[in-house]
């Protein structure tokens, strides 16, 4: 019985990666999209989110009204925040690239 179960999980992996590779195909020929893999948008999107990192940095920097000081504290907090998640759940799935 486990055979079967295995067997067909593999038959269903199968026909989820044709689908997805057809899909794909579509929306890069029809649509004119652009086709990126998961990995290849976690990767962007962890690019990004070190990118804003850095730029709320420079705006702490720049800072010199308190009220705009308290602004970028928050700021950067965030900005540093949402990049370690984003680091975390890559490492979840698995991802490992050179990011920078």
């Amino acid at each position: 019985m486990r055979r079967g179960m295995n067997r067909s999980t593999k038959m269903n992996k199968n026909e989820n990666s044709f689908f997805s590779a057809v899909g794909n195909l579509y929306a890069q020929v029809i649509t004119g999209e652009s086709i990126q893999t998961e990995e290849d948008k976690m990767i962007n999107n962890i690019k990004e989110a070190h990118e804003e990192w850095r730029n709320a940095e420079k705006y702490f920097q720049d800072a010199t009204d308190p009220d705009l000081i308290d602004y970028a504290i928050y700021r950067v907090e965030a900005a540093k925040t949402r990049y370690t998640y984003l680091l975390k759940v890559a490492r979840e799935m698995g991802i490992k690239a050179n990011i920078y």
